[in-house]
């Protein structure tokens, strides 16, 4: 399909193991902050510069996180260490 070819491998293993244990596609600034170990604050700086895990703006400045987004942040990141 049009999305496995889109996702590399690595990012659908983390992909699956994060929809696994969230049951949902996206999550919230707090659960972002429990599952990267950043505080909120770290979170929002980062978001700010430009940096860190992608994120969609929903309503009234609030900001989820796409489990997608964070699986490529996951690997990415990972790779580049």
């Amino acid at each position: 399909s049009i999305k496995e070819s889109i996702m590399s491998s690595e990012e659908k293993i983390t992909f699956e193991a994060l929809y696994a244990k969230h049951k949902k596609i996206a999550i919230s600034k707090k659960e972002m902050s429990r599952e990267t170990g950043l505080s909120v604050s770290t979170l929002d700086r980062l978001r700010r510069a430009g940096l860190g895990c992608g994120y969609i703006q929903q309503g009234q400045g609030d900001v989820a996180y796409p489990l997608l987004e964070l699986a490529k942040y996951y690997t990415h990141t990972i790779q580049t260490l």
